[in-house]
This record gives C-alpha cells, sequence and structure tokens, in this order.
C-alpha cells in the first residue's frame, strides 16, 4: 500500500516544468507580453535560493512537523505543493502586473520558494515510511527497490507531462508563441489533480506517529 501510495502521489502530478521554462524566457518574439527572464536569473538565482530554501525546510521540518503523524504531515505537503502553481498562474495572466509586483519578485517569493519546500518536505516523511516497513536486516535493499519505483514513477510523470503539452498544441518556441492553454493545464494538472488523486492516495498510509 505504501508502494501504490508513493507512485499515485507522484503520477498524479505531472512535471510540466519545460512549457513554464519556455514561458519565463521566451523572448519578445515569441511572447510580446511575457516576463522574459534572462537565463542567468532564471536558472542560477533561483538555484541559489532554492539551495538555502532546501536547508531551512529541513530546519522547519524538524522544529514543526517531524511530531506529526504521517497521513496530516503529507497532506499539508500536497496542499502547499497544490497551491504553490497559483504563482505560476498569476504571472502566466499577468495579475501580479496589475497589482504592481515584477515578475522577478513575484516569481522569487513564490515558486522558487515553495517548489524547493514541497520536495524536501515530502521526502523527509516518505524516507522515514520506507524505514519503518523494511524487514530488519533488509533496508538497504527495501530502499534501493523503493528509489527504484520513484525514479521510474518520476520518469512517467515527465513523459505524461510531455503528452499533455504536446496535446495542447501550445507553441513555445520561434515567433507568435502561443501559451493560451497554460492556465487551463496549469489548473487542471498542477492545482486540482495532486489534491484529487494524491490525497486520497495518503489513505493508504498507516496513520501513524513519524517517531
Amino acid at each position: 500500500c505504501v508502494i501504490l501510495a508513493m507512485m499515485l502521489m507522484n503520477v498524479s502530478s505531472p512535471q510540466l516544468g519545460s512549457a513554464l521554462g519556455y514561458f519565463y524566457t521566451a523572448d519578445e518574439q515569441c511572447l510580446a507580453d511575457g516576463p522574459h527572464f534572462n537565463y542567468t536569473y532564471y536558472i542560477t538565482i533561483t538555484g541559489i535560493v532554492g539551495s538555502v530554501v532546501n536547508f531551512v525546510s529541513v530546519i522547519l521540518y524538524q522544529a514543526f512537523m517531524s511530531t506529526w503523524r504521517f497521513r496530516p504531515a503529507l497532506i499539508f505537503t500536497i496542499v502547499i505543493g497544490s497551491l504553490a502553481p497559483i504563482v505560476d498562474l498569476v504571472i502566466v495572466m499577468r495579475w501580479n502586473e496589475a497589482i504592481g509586483i515584477s515578475d522577478e519578485v513575484f516569481f522569487l517569493l513564490g515558486n522558487a520558494i515553495f517548489e524547493n519546500l514541497v520536495v524536501i518536505l515530502l521526502a523527509i516523511p516518505m524516507s522515514a515510511i520506507y524505514a519503518k516497513v523494511s524487514p530488519p536486516g533488509m533496508e538497504s535493499a527495501v530502499f534501493a527497490y523503493v528509489v527504484g519505483i520513484g525514479n521510474f514513477t518520476g520518469m512517467f510523470s515527465g513523459l505524461v507531462g510531455s503528452a499533455i503539452i504536446e496535446w495542447s498544441n501550445m507553441k513555445t518556441v520561434g515567433e507568435d508563441c502561443d501559451f493560451s492553454e497554460l492556465p487551463t493545464i496549469i489548473v487542471l494538472f498542477k492545482i486540482l489533480l495532486p489534491m484529487l488523486v494524491g490525497i486520497p492516495a495518503t489513505f493508504l498510509i498507516p496513520n501513524v506517529l513519524q517517531t
């Protein structure tokens, strides 16, 4: 049941990073009214912020969530992860400019922080679950098996994300790019789907304390 829960949580969040990456870094010829991030900002700066957030996430988890039961910890993380793409949605719809917040600031204070935060907050309790379900003396074998399945479902999630982008007929390169379907895709596959599939999947996991 634990393995099935992990697979459902991974698959329920298709990876759409390529489409979002093209949107954020598209030039004026491709997307006239876009963020037009340069690669230094989009990759380097957000990477530095993400590394800091990873460190802070571990401290926050240890201080506040380590005493929670598995199920509430996972549900909380899934909800946060489902709400984080709202930052992308706001930028894609250009609502942040309407309230006077630049794309760089809104992206940095939102997506760059929450995306890394969710990864850590989900990885820690899942690692603890794997440790608890492993028979004595077989911890390394079980962990390798679980990591292999996790990598496979992560790869499958990426393929699903690529298929979604392909089927949406978005034009992400060249001139006169078309990102009109991107808001709908974000709402359906990054906000609604993880909550509709991921949260029920947590009920396959025993609701016991992490300690």
